[in-house]
């Protein structure tokens, strides 16, 4: 494995084991529905939150790994260019857990007040996902626009994303990606344990 592409490798593979890790528990947290669990997961302060933003800290790694890889075979282009949005995006997402600290730390704030930095946080939430989904349906899509040329492990990448993608944006069948994103990653941490040697033209 190249040394430039071994450590995106490897944080691929911490993040699809440390992915389930924290969105099993935070989906079966018992609540009466995804909203309640929202709620409930914003008006407290853990070390999951933690969690939280370490793996959003990787996956931003990680894209921005096979971005470099884009930009060195390919001289930039759309892929790269999704990757750095998608990147942005993951960090905003994963920002939001200012709101559990802005509500769990200091001064006990009004109820009202409260209410709506929740519905504020959620709002982001929803609104990340939407716009990553969106992002990955067409990072796919140009991928796969010339599928003959593209290496077996990217167009695999590629499928899936897709298919991640599409299922999230039903919100309710995006609890799938608890299982489909860790197999996606581990995906990219054999094409980054390959070296990307395998992309040419996309």
């Amino acid at each position: 494995m190249k040394r430039p592409h071994a450590l995106p490798a490897y944080t691929a593979i911490a993040l699809a084991v440390l992915f389930p890790v924290y969105w099993i528990p935070t989906l079966l947290a018992g609540e009466s529905s995804l909203m309640a669990a929202y709620r409930a997961d914003v008006m407290r302060l853990s070390a999951m939150d933690l969690l939280f933003v370490l793996i959003g800290a990787m996956e931003i790694y990680v894209y921005l790994g096979l971005r470099r890889v884009l930009e060195d075979r390919l001289h930039g282009g759309l892929p790269a260019t999704l990757l750095l949005l998608m990147a942005i995006v993951v960090g905003v997402f994963h920002a939001t857990v200012l709101f559990d600290v802005v509500l769990n730390v200091g001064p006990t704030l009004a109820q009202p007040l409260q209410e709506r930095l929740v519905w504020a946080s959620a709002a982001v939430t929803i609104g990340g996902l939407f716009v990553y989904s969106v992002l990955g349906v067409v990072l796919s899509i140009a991928l796969l626009v010339k599928a003959a040329e593209l290496p077996a492990l990217l167009k695999v990448f590629a499928g899936l994303l897709v298919l991640a993608c599409l299922l999230q944006l039903t919100v309710v069948l995006g609890l799938f990606n608890v299982v489909l994103f860790p197999v996606i990653l581990l995906v990219l941490a054999v094409f980054f344990m390959r070296g990307g040697h395998e992309v040419e033209v996309v």
